[in-house]
């Protein structure tokens, strides 16, 4: 990750290189439970192009992540008029 200050307003800015922080997950290099290893690959699909296998992604994310994942879906895709509600978790 970089950071750095905008031309324009001088504003605080980060750059990811998703490739490299899904090989140091990979590699035991970043100390990520399952769920948050998860999300960063997903992150990492979406923000990046990292290939990512969404059947061993998306089962065990709690609520709050699943409803977060499927709302940036939606963002990605273009539907930003659209939004997802994140009711009670059934069981």
């Amino acid at each position: 990750m970089e950071f750095g200050r905008g031309i324009i307003g001088g504003a605080v800015m980060a750059a990811v290189d998703w490739e490299a922080a899904v090989a140091a997950l990979e590699a035991g290099g970043l100390p990520c439970p399952g769920g948050e290893g998860r999300m960063l690959r997903l992150a990492a699909s979406m923000a990046g192009g990292v290939a990512v296998d969404l059947g061993s992604a998306l089962p065990g994310l709690d609520g709050r992540n699943i409803t977060l994942v499927a709302g940036a879906v939606l963002h990605a895709a273009g539907h930003r008029d659209l939004c997802v509600a994140a009711g009670g978790e059934r069981g």
